[in-house]
């Protein structure tokens, strides 16, 4: 088990579901109401959704209270923890979880309209790789959203890199790596560059 993993384990993943609406409210707002945009603007009845470190569902939650339709709802995540969580939110027949290794999508083959993956690439090694590979999986006009951390400005990164290192067990996405994207749509950068939005499509 890495220190990732040991992480998210830590009281069985249940402080999760608590520091999140802080880190969005200090942190990432404005990037959480593009979030909720794009789904407003490309979900219907009709979308299949592939989330990518799903964590314990609350991104499908966001959509259950926006009211939005969907195909159905596909979430992949590392933490078992989590996993048990989410599967206890949500019960129904359009909706499935599955333990997977994110670094290991090439023997996932369900294709999916919309792709979401938030917070999750600054755990990952290879992100650009990833990206690559997740974007496989999107059917013909699909589009992925991500939100990640991005190297701040300097008065940011001075106090925050032992926090993102030790604390987050995260690295920043750099622009570099950004440019390593393909078929990039959107790039937002906020809180001083801390938190960026990419969308991509397929």
């Amino acid at each position: 088990m890495n220190k990732i993993q040991k992480l998210y384990r830590l009281g069985n993943a249940k402080w999760y579901d608590i520091f999140k609406p802080i880190w969005n409210w200090m942190v990432s707002r404005k990037a959480e109401k593009k979030l909720a945009r794009f789904l407003k603007d490309n979900l219907n009845e009709d979308i299949e959704i592939l989330e990518l470190g799903c964590g314990t569902a609350l991104n499908l939650e966001k959509i259950q209270k926006l009211n939005l339709p969907f195909k159905h709802y596909h979430g992949l995540d590392f933490s078992e923890d989590m996993l048990k969580i989410a599967r206890a939110k949500f019960s129904q027949e359009n909706v499935s979880f599955k333990h997977q290794d994110l670094s290991k999508l090439d023997n996932h083959e369900k294709k999916a309209d919309v792709i979401l993956c938030t917070w999750v690439l600054s755990h990952l090694p290879h992100p650009a790789t990833i990206i690559s590979n997740a974007q496989k999986l999107l059917k013909k006009d699909g589009q992925m959203f991500l939100i990640f951390l991005s190297e701040p400005k300097w008065f940011i990164r001075f106090w925050f890199n032992p926090i993102a290192k030790y604390i987050f067990k995260s690295k920043y996405i750099s622009n570099e790596i950004i440019g390593q994207f393909e078929n990039v749509r959107l790039v937002k950068h906020y809180s001083a560059n801390l938190v960026s939005v990419t969308v991509v499509c397929d």
